[in-house]
């Protein structure tokens, strides 16, 4: 219904497990007007966007946190090549219910909708803290393990004890907003990058069009060129083969005109006698 009421975030995989928490809980038409609730006022609507700009925020912002808090586990997590977005993108987009079970996710519904994002950050920065032994001795494989199943066995029993850790933790609303500023930053120069990428591109695709038209005209004229050439050659060949022809004749002329003036003088000589 959500996808029908609000066309530019339309169907997100991630809402649904949300949704369906709270058709557990009331109606069909209570649910609809929570959930419209949490999506316009809560910020949840952002993050289901197609473009996924905020939770890329979202990304950004914890592991900024992560590096400043939790310094050994952000560079273990960077020489394992284990980016944020691998174990935290569906705590943000379904409020942790696709992780934890159900007694959990909703404890975890209701601190959200009591203090909104910030707790999710706070539950994270918990869940690294209590687990950073563990995640420090691990490779990449072992770490999605432990998100995946650890995790879960480890605290659905005992929650309160990621709650107690994540009360303890203090986030600076001016630092999230200067990361906030930074990502905004980084996406903007990315995006400038891109749109000058493009124009390159473009450039460059019509420069390989004059080049190749230039390169035909070249491969034409290099062609009417050698035909002027060979054109050339034969009239060159036929000149000379006229010249000789001219030559031969020039000398039979002068053959003949010389029999001639011979002839007539012996015809005149004869006519003295008679």
């Amino acid at each position: 219904a959500y996808s029908i009421y609000d066309k530019a975030v339309g169907y997100c995989q991630g809402s649904m497990f949300i949704a369906g928490m709270l058709l557990m809980k009331m109606p069909e038409e209570e649910t609809f007007c929570v959930f419209v609730k949490l999506m316009e006022e809560y910020g949840m609507r952002e993050l289901y966007k197609p473009n996924m700009s905020e939770l890329g925020l979202c990304i950004y912002q914890l592991e900024n946190l992560v590096q400043e808090l939790l310094p050994e586990l952000h560079g273990h997590f960077k020489a394992q090549g284990f980016h944020t977005a691998m174990y935290a993108s569906s705590w943000f987009l379904t409020l942790f219910s696709s992780v934890f079970p159900l007694n959990v996710a909703f404890r975890i519904m209701d601190m959200f909708i009591c203090d909104g994002r910030e707790i999710l950050f706070k539950l994270s920065l918990a869940i690294l803290t209590l687990s950073i032994n563990e995640l420090l001795k691990s490779d990449m494989e072992e770490m999605l393990q432990h998100f995946q199943k650890t995790m879960l066995d480890k605290y659905s029993g005992d929650f309160e004890v990621v709650v107690e850790e994540a009360d303890r933790i203090k986030i600076s609303m001016k630092k999230m907003k200067r990361f906030e500023r930074d990502y905004t930053r980084t996406k903007s120069k990315e995006v400038e990058d891109s749109q000058e990428i493009r124009r390159l591109k473009t450039e460059k695709m019509v420069l390989r069009h004059r080049v190749d038209a230039l390169e035909d005209e070249c491969e034409a004229l290099a062609d009417k060129l050698v035909q002027d050439q060979v054109t050339r050659a034969h009239e060159q060949e036929e000149m000379y083969t006229i010249k000789q022809e001219l030559s031969i004749l020039n000398n039979r002329y002068e053959k003949m005109k010389i029999e001639l003036e011979r002839s007539m003088e012996r015809e005149n000589e004869l006519l003295k006698y008679k």
